[in-house]
């Protein structure tokens, strides 16, 4: 029987004709293995006390192109400090919100007689509070610049609006603005009343993106003056502090 059928395997080979051998059938089935195997679905990530905590996304601020030029056209004599930990201790106002606009500020008189100096003011309209007391709109005083023929201001404050748009997320660190000299007019016609604030040279933080962007003195990315989740970073690590208002 098996001389017959080898004689008939040669015949077929001989004619040109496919050989095919049967499959091995594991014992018990009765079917062939699969060849492609079905991959198992990673199991679940573990809930329990060792489970690794989850990484958390930070929530970046919007991407306004800023330019802080205007805001650094003073030279200030002091000690840095190392992070905004640090200067929270040292302001007694520290807030977080948006910028609302750019506004025209006092002319003051200040030194030599007849020499004025021009203000502007940024209103930030207020959403966290860290330190001291504030209303809703927290006003901030910047230089203006030098003035033509002691007039005109060099920088207009529609050149403040276009550097710093409103609608800017900013975090500042400020005290109460202490008039140097006779305030010789009051442009932007506030309430009377209304706090003027001043900024220390290291407390103005802007956000653009997951960036924090000195106003007033550049920053190192690599210092604490930095964060990866930028202004909601260092908000967070405030009041991690302390600083809940």
């Amino acid at each position: 029987m098996r001389l017959a059928v080898l004689l008939l395997v040669l015949a077929l080979a001989a004619c040109g004709a496919p050989v095919t051998t049967a499959s091995p059938v594991p014992a018990g089935t009765g079917t062939p293995m699969a060849t492609d195997a079905p991959v198992a679905a990673p199991a679940p990530a573990s809930t329990g006390p060792d489970a690794p905590e989850p990484v958390s996304v930070c929530v970046p601020a919007p991407a306004r192109q800023l330019n802080v030029r205007l805001l650094r056209q003073v030279a200030y004599d002091y000690d840095p400090l190392n992070s905004p930990e640090e200067l929270v201790a040292e302001v007694p106002l520290v807030v977080a919100g948006t910028v609302e606009d750019f506004l025209p500020g006092r002319v003051a008189e200040e030194g030599i007689p007849g020499d004025r100096t021009h203000y502007v003011l940024m209103p930030v309209r207020v959403s966290d509070r860290f330190k001291g007391q504030a209303g809703d709109v927290v006003h901030v005083q910047f230089f203006q610049g030098g003035i033509w023929r002691n007039e005109t201001p060099v920088h207009s404050v529609a050149d403040f609006r276009r550097a710093i748009p409103a609608g800017t997320r900013v975090l500042v660190f400020v005290h109460p603005h202490s008039p140097q000299g006779a305030v010789i007019k009051d442009r932007a016609g506030l309430p009377a009343g209304t706090p003027v604030y001043s900024a220390h040279p290291q407390g103005v933080l802007l956000g653009r993106g997951l960036d924090v962007i000195g106003g007033m003195e550049e920053i190192d990315p690599r210092s604490r003056w930095a964060d990866p989740c930028g202004l909601d970073g260092i908000a967070a690590r405030l009041r991690a502090a302390g600083f809940t208002g």
